[in-house]
């Protein structure tokens, strides 16, 4: 029998200064951009009008619009699983003018004064896509006048519905009245 042991030669790996080089730079800049993130950068949003006064005139504004839509409502009936031509017609009657305040109380909005040009901008962007929640209802009742009974469908915009860019709008200006409503969900 042979006592044979083996040697293994156990070596430091090799140095790399220039690995530990980058990870320090990497290492600054995450933390430079946390300095800047919670130090420097602005507080507001990318919609955040910064002229109060437009947001309480706008929140007015639709807390009016919305009065006169709720007082359009007919809910005597309930749902309607199947609905008659006259109802769908009735129905289509309703929206339109509830789709009629928005009209007037987007119009309202858009002839706020501004002085600064980027809320304008903003308001601009506002006010666009709100026209096209305006338009797709107007779609709605189109179909519903041609007795085609489908569900309101909406315009997507960035890949969701063009109503969460809205919401995102008055919620970051707290205009809560002025949020598109959800009357319109429930047909199949």
């Amino acid at each position: 029998m042979s006592d044979v042991t083996e040697v293994t030669d156990i070596t430091k790996p090799k140095s790399r200064p220039w690995v530990r080089a980058i990870l320090i730079f990497v290492c600054a800049l995450i933390g430079a951009m946390w300095v800047y993130a919670f130090g420097f950068a602005t507080k507001t949003g990318v919609y955040y009008v910064t002229e109060k006064s437009w947001r309480t005139s706008a929140e007015q504004i639709c807390v009016d619009a919305t009065q006169r839509r709720l007082a359009l409502a007919d809910t005597t009936q309930g749902y309607i699983a199947k609905p008659t031509h006259a109802q769908m017609t009735q129905r289509a009657d309703i929206v339109d003018r509830a789709t009629d305040t928005l009209s007037t109380m987007i119009d309202d909005l858009d002839a706020l004064p501004l002085v600064r040009t980027d809320n304008r901008e903003r308001v601009t962007v506002f006010v666009k896509y709100y026209r096209e929640i305006i338009s797709d209802r107007r779609a709605y009742t189109a179909r519903l006048r041609a007795f085609d009974l489908q569900p309101y469908r909406e315009t997507m915009v960035h890949g969701s519905p063009v109503t969460n860019t809205v919401i995102d709008f008055t919620t970051g200006n707290d205009i809560p009245n002025c949020m598109p409503p959800g009357e319109l969900g429930g047909d199949t």
